[in-house]
């Protein structure tokens, strides 16, 4: 359900503050996910579960099964600068009774999809912690990757969150003869070689020697707050998390290959680790 803002406001966010105050107790960081929603939120007049039903029909045949009702942003798009303003202001309002809650805690703001012009600056004037996703970072007049150097300080960098794949199940898309995401693939790939300074991958290219530690040395080296890498790409895994968008048994049912005992007695692990430990001694994060 769609939050209600005006009658959180009533109880001064007392159900916002209770829960920011669960999580200070237990953690130094913590992620709001999809922080876009506190500034606008692109709503449907049906449930999830419907959403099958809906995708193959036309405009007028959505309109007519939902009595007129169309998918909308509440409290108001930002089709003009008047209605921007005022969706930033108000989740700026929203984001501050966050913050006040969290008193030393820190936050990050997952700001990613599509993103209004407004919200990263007004993150940056609140200290919220935006994401730089490498791939992602490209400059708007060209398909130049923006270099780890330009990042704002005040930032957490990383190749994917819990939504995406592993660096490892992307390389071996990319590789693949024939797949129906390989050109996504490889154009992810090159952007993330490019961002580490890897000039091309060859054919023969291999994922431990060639890529992987470029790449986790240019993002140990970005200018960023933090630099967080899933497990998955820490130990060079192909397991996802989860598929936005999917109801599956494998989503957040995933395990480590193998219990944490046998993890630190693995030399193949070890020896990576150790590699990650260089690097971030080198980049002078540790």
């Amino acid at each position: 359900p769609l939050y209600n803002w005006s009658a959180m406001r009533a109880t001064n966010f007392d159900w916002w503050r209770q829960r920011v105050r669960g999580v200070r107790r237990i953690f130094d960081v913590f992620r709001i996910d999809h922080v876009l929603g506190f500034y606008r939120t692109y709503a449907f007049p049906w449930r999830p579960q419907r959403n099958a039903e809906f995708l193959p029909l036309s405009q007028d045949e959505m309109l007519q099964v939902t009595g007129g009702r169309a998918p909308y942003y509440t409290p108001r798009d930002d089709s003009n600068e008047e209605a921007s303003e005022a969706n930033r202001r108000e989740g700026e309002e929203y984001l501050r009774v966050v913050l006040d809650a969290a008193e030393s805690t820190r936050l990050v703001g997952e700001d990613l999809g599509t993103v209004p012009p407004y919200v990263r600056p007004s993150l940056q004037s609140l200290g919220i912690a935006g994401f730089k996703i490498p791939q992602w970072e490209t400059l708007i007049d060209s398909s130049r990757v923006v270099a780890g150097d330009e990042y704002q300080r005040l930032s957490v960098a990383t190749y994917a969150t819990h939504d995406h794949k592993p660096l490892r199940a992307m390389w071996d898309e990319a590789f693949e003869d024939e797949s129906a995401t390989r050109d996504q693939a490889r154009g992810d790939l090159n952007k993330i070689a490019q961002f580490a300074g890897v000039d091309s991958l060859p054919a023969d290219a291999n994922f431990d020697r060639d890529f992987y530690p470029r790449a986790m040395e240019a993002l140990f080296r970005s200018e960023a707050w933090m630099a967080i890498v899933m497990i998955t790409d820490l130990l060079a895994r192909k397991d996802r998390f989860n598929v936005p968008g999917t109801a599956s048994d494998s989503n957040w049912s995933r395990r480590l290959h193998m219990p944490v005992d046998r993890l630190k007695t693995s030399r193949a692990v070890k020896r990576r680790m150790k590699l990650v430990r260089s690097l971030l001694a080198e980049a002078g994060r540790i």
